[in-house]
């Protein structure tokens, strides 16, 4: 198990699937995660939520430290390309704790942890442009856009750009070596 200041991001266990599976039924939350349809996702889709979590090399389950492990999101660092050190970032979390600094919490310490301990050389991440606090977060924390994939996502009856989003080690660990000093 992890800890932030607020948080504890700890594995996954298959009592946390129901809850995993009513964050991806957030609407809003489903939105923002995936490029295809919002639909309400059956108790089956359970099975596809492991396989993500067990395909990942790292899925966390993200808690509220002072409230008794009250699950908010989850979070994943999956491999995009081993030989070039790529991976890519994912990250889903309730509404009701949007807004509150958790999801820069929790994005600063899985980029952190991400090149300081797997020894990766680059994050990468895609996120729709409508998503504006997101992109406004992974602009903060240091991600540069590379690319768009204009209007490819069909969402709540428009167009959405897919922003492809990276930041490099070099990148991160100059900005954290700047925070020290």
């Amino acid at each position: 198990m992890f800890s932030t200041e607020r948080l504890r991001l700890r594995a996954y266990t298959e009592s946390d699937l129901p809850i995993l599976l009513a964050i991806v039924n957030n609407t809003q939350v489903q939105s923002t995660l995936i490029s295809e349809h919002v639909v309400p996702r059956s108790a089956r889709f359970a099975i596809k939520l492991e396989e993500i979590a067990n395909e990942a090399l790292l899925y966390v389950v993200l808690e509220v430290a002072d409230r008794d492990g009250e699950v908010i999101g989850a979070a994943s660092i999956t491999v995009e390309s081993p030989k070039n050190r790529d991976v890519a970032l994912g990250i889903g979390i309730l509404p009701g704790a949007w807004n509150k600094g958790y999801g820069t919490e929790a994005t600063r310490f899985l980029v952190d942890y991400a090149f300081r301990s797997l020894g990766v050389h680059r994050v990468s991440l895609n996120v729709i442009e409508s998503n504006i606090g997101a992109v406004a977060l992974y602009k903060k924390i240091g991600f540069i856009e590379e690319g768009r994939r204009r209007k490819s996502i069909w969402l709540n009856g428009t167009w959405q750009d897919s922003i492809y989003m990276g930041l490099l080690e070099e990148e991160w660990l100059r900005r954290e070596c700047l925070k020290t000093w």
